[in-house]
């Protein structure tokens, strides 16, 4: 039996006989008709269980002809109200046959002018009923003179025989009223064609648990399908590319859009409605299949109905189909949300999915009468090209993108067409407010007055909050302010969902939805999107290692499901079961909540880290499930991480187990390696008792040695002590660290007691001259340099370079700012401090020996081997008088204390004053 709610999301009107029962005389002949409006609760006219010979809690034989094994049912009439008055009966059934309908009541307001059809069994017509169609005229309200009652116009099918059978609304798809009587014409024949129907408002009256079921035009976050085609607008540019694309014959059609940006309903509302009214030569005789990957796509595609497709091929199943309906000429595969099946194989089941790859590429080059088309979130390309080059290069000639944009008579058309088509109304302007609030919303939109096709979810979810919240037939700005506008109307619904829960059942809700999503993979540029998770799975997650209470977890899905956040369904739970019962799952019921819910973005940030690893731990433990390989268990760092992130969480039963086997393991592994260490333990501490016994063995002939070359570096170090004093001290110092020998000690006294000294090393070749001012002094080698040396450290601050020759002379000024040096050819001033060239004092001929400051640091005098002596002014360098007599080398110059007088000496055999 399918329920009302079953009827709005599936039925179709042709379904309507199914609902319909025929009332039986005591003589087996038929008196009227009767139909379902709740489980085992049929509904008829009073005067018709009169025709049948009974009356108020009396019984009554009834038959659904269009139903098999349907046949005589006894019905106990419970209310009843008589011809006179409302003329109305229900009659309790002993059962619900399976195969029939409930159909679902709406309301007789607001119905004028619409077309209706109804099912009875007239006697004039075929034994098991057949259709009749009117147009309802108004409602007449009731008066002192009459009961209430719905008049139907051009109602000429409606004859003797439809008494009791529903008046079914073709615009809303309910039932708004029972067939109850007709009029006869007049002498002149006027009047034909009226008939009067009881208003549903009626029916419930008697009985108020009937419900009110009433059509919303709009989806919110659920795709439109093809029993909603009538309210899918706006659209008609997307559909007819996709017409175009298949009118071109090709076998794959690859359909990328952004999430959001109505892909599935495209095809489910749009395409699909379009090819069953033949828009393609041909194309009212083509079977759609449509599925989606899940967890294993070759088995949806079996289920969805293509059997053998696993073992046989896509080709060979869909020939096999064919041949079974003749009337069928070609097979169209539309795999929806295709990005599911690049999810796993990142999930490491590679082999499963080339072969899935394999098999739909295999169709794009075939000439069978199958077509395949794909559906995909286009920011899983860059994942499709790297993981099926093949299949995206066969589908690159069907290749469509989704429109991008939404123009503002597409968004009127999605707005305001739906409404109208089940008697809506906007209030004046808000269709108008609710476009600029889209285009808005965007910079670039403002632009171009193109809205971004990823608003959809937002707008629909808009605008279903606009419909639950109408006002007599009207959507209002009130409402549409209270919702918090397009930008608020996703948060504002799932926020109010979550204000429905305790503060305890918020902390589950976070761990149900952030369960549903699967995070992100940014090395595999794979952007977070939905998981489905067994309802079993989910509740173990949700409840957390807290153990929250059952009627929490089940209060909390409950409540996340009514309210259209997510959604559960079927799916098989082994592909190698295909016969095992399905296993039911939930899942979120759009992307854009991933996307557009603040809160929800911010729990999965949060909760990344965990889910991460339960992506990871379930592949490992479905590997290790499979071959039971001990080194499939976690081990070391990533179980120690498993410990951390499982801590105070609830996990599913196989990834708790997987966890415990691999504890276990470890802590088998750790005994296994404390007995280990225990033997190693005690064989090590007998190697080291042997060990010590040899060390010292080895460690006396050691100290032997080391004492005999003690005692001989002690007699070298004697014998230089007179020669080379540093290298004596040296040796003594390393005879004592070879062995404190008595011979070591004495030597080391010894040298200990001689003056300190200490060598400035650096020069390459002979040092020539010195000169101190303080704690510096300055060197002059034969390798052409000069070095300012620290006499505390022995370490050189300044090395004077670019003279040519020797180094026969330097020289400090008294404040030694100033270095005078003399060599081959040239004399020079330098700073000090810097090491820089100051100036040249120029005017030998041949090298200079000697250089030297006045004591007042104002003059300079060099001596050469040209013969003379000069003064030079210490400041600019600028030559002062030429001292000249001698007749051979002067080798030295020298001031007098006072500074007025220089004393030179010459190779001559001479000194001069």
């Amino acid at each position: 039996m399918a329920s009302a709610a079953r009827w709005l999301d599936g039925a179709t009107p042709s379904d309507l006989p199914m609902a319909v029962a025929q009332i039986l005389g005591p003589d087996g002949t038929v008196v009227g008709a009767g139909f379902l409006v709740a489980e085992n609760l049929l509904v008829t006219c009073a005067h018709v269980v009169r025709a049948a010979g009974s009356g108020p809690r009396g019984r009554v034989l009834v038959t659904f002809p269009r139903v098999t094994g349907a046949d005589l049912l006894e019905g106990h009439v419970e209310q009843w109200r008589e011809t006179e008055e409302e003329d109305v009966a229900f009659v309790r059934l002993p059962e619900t046959p399976t195969g029939t309908w409930v159909l679902p009541l709406g309301s007789a307001e607001s119905c004028s002018g619409h077309e209706v059809r109804s099912f009875g069994f007239a006697a004039q017509a075929a034994q098991g009923g057949h259709l009749g169609k009117a147009t309802v005229a108004d409602l007449l309200k009731a008066s002192p003179v009459g009961r209430e009652r719905l008049q139907l116009t051009e109602a000429n099918d409606l004859t003797t025989g439809f008494s009791g059978a529903p008046v079914l609304d073709e615009t809303t798809s309910l039932v708004i009223g029972m067939f109850s009587e007709i009029t006869a014409p007049d002498q002149y024949e006027r009047g034909q064609g009226i008939a009067y129907a009881t208003p549903t408002q009626v029916l419930r009256g008697i009985v108020p648990a009937l419900a009110e079921h009433e059509v919303c035009p709009y989806r919110g976050l659920e795709p439109f399908t093809a029993a909603h085609s009538r309210w899918f607008k706006g659209r008609d540019k997307a559909v007819e590319q996709v017409l175009a694309n298949l009118a071109g014959e090709r076998r794959l059609t690859l359909l990328l859009g952004p999430s959001g940006s109505g892909k599935s309903s495209l095809i489910q509302a749009g395409v699909l409605p379009a090819l069953a009214e033949g828009r393609l030569r041909g194309s009212e005789s083509w079977l759609p299949v449509l599925t989606r990957p899940r967890k294993d796509l070759l088995t949806e595609i079996e289920r969805a109905g293509l059997p053998g497709a696993r073992h046989d091929g896509l080709m060979a199943a869909a020939d096999r189909r064919l041949a079974s309906e003749p009337d069928r000429r070609r097979v169209l595969l539309v795999i929806d949300q295709f990005e599911e099946l690049l999810v796993q194989s990142a999930d490491g089941r590679l082999r499963e999915f080339l072969a899935v790859i394999d098999e739909i590429t295999t169709v794009a080059d075939s000439d069978s009468e199958l077509s395949v088309i794909l559906v995909m979130r286009d920011d899983f390309y860059p994942q499709l090209a790297a993981s099926a080059g093949s299949l995206l290069e066969a589908a690159t000639p069907g290749l469509l993108n989704v429109p991008g944009t939404l123009g503002r008579k597409d968004l009127c058309d999605i707005i305001v067409e739906p409404a109208e088509n089940v008697g809506l109304h906007f209030q004046q302007g808000l269709p108008e407010q609710i476009i600029s609030d889209i285009l808005e919303a965007n910079p670039e939109a403002v632009i171009s007055r193109q809205a971004p096709v990823t608003v959809l979810p937002l707008l629909e979810m808009t605008l279903t909050e606009l419909w639950r919240q109408r006002k007599d037939g009207y959507l209002t700005h009130e409402a549409y302010q209270r919702i918090g506008a397009v930008g608020g109307s996703l948060t504002a619904w799932c926020e109010k969902a979550l204000k429905e829960l305790s503060p305890d059942q918020q902390d589950i809700a976070k761990n149900v939805l952030t369960s549903l999503v699967r995070p992100a993979d940014t090395q595999r540029r794979i952007p977070p999107v939905r998981a489905q998770v067994p309802l079993d799975e989910l509740r173990g997650l949700a409840a957390g290692a807290g153990s929250a209470p059952d009627d929490d977890v089940d209060a909390v899905i409950a409540t996340l499901a009514r309210r259209r956040i997510i959604t559960t369904t079927q799916t098989l739970r082994d592909r190698d079961r295909p016969d095992a019962p399905p296993e039911p799952v939930a899942e979120l019921i759009h992307d854009a909540l991933i996307r557009d819910w603040g809160r929800l973005r911010k729990w999965v940030s949060e909760e990344h880290e965990f889910h991460e690893w339960l992506e990871r731990t379930r592949e490992r433990q479905l590997r290790w499930a499979k071959k039971r390989d001990p080194g499939d268990l976690l081990a070391g760092t990533a179980l120690a991480d498993s410990n951390r992130l499982s801590r105070g969480r609830g996990l599913p039963k196989d990834i708790a187990d997987f966890l415990t086997a691999s504890r276990q393991r470890q802590e088998a592994i750790a005994q296994r390696r404390r007995r280990l260490i225990t033997v190693l333990a005690a064989l090590l501490v007998l190697a080291l008792l042997a060990g010590a016994v040899a060390f010292r063995q080895w460690r006396a002939t050691v100290a032997e040695r080391e004492a005999a070359l003690s005692r001989q570096l002690a007699v070298e170090s004697g014998t230089l002590i007179n020669v080379n004093p540093e290298l004596s001290s040296l040796l003594a110092v390393q005879a004592y660290r070879t062995s404190h020998t008595t011979e070591a000690l004495s030597s080391l006294r010894t040298d200990a007691h001689l003056p300190l000294g200490r060598r400035l090393l650096g020069h390459t070749k002979a040092v020539n001259a010195v000169a101190f001012h303080g704690r510096t002094l300055a060197s002059g080698s034969s390798d052409g340099t000069v070095r300012v040396w620290d006499t505390a450290t022995g370490k050189t601050r300044t090395r004077l370079t670019g003279l040519y020759g020797e180094v026969n002379a330097v020289a400090f000024s008294p404040d030694g700012r100033t270095i005078a040096t003399g060599s081959s050819y040239s004399a020079w001033l330098w700073d000090a401090a810097g090491g820089k060239a100051r100036t040249p004092l120029t005017g030998h001929t041949d090298t200079v020996f000697s250089a030297v400051f006045s004591p007042d640091g104002r003059t300079v005098a060099t001596a050469s081997a040209d013969g003379t002596a000069r003064l030079w002014d210490a400041t600019t360098g600028k030559p002062g008088p030429k001292l000249t007599g001698h007749t051979d080398t002067v080798f030295s110059a020298v001031f007098s204390p006072d500074g007025r007088t220089v004393a030179t000496a010459s190779a001559d055999g001479t000194a001069r004053l």
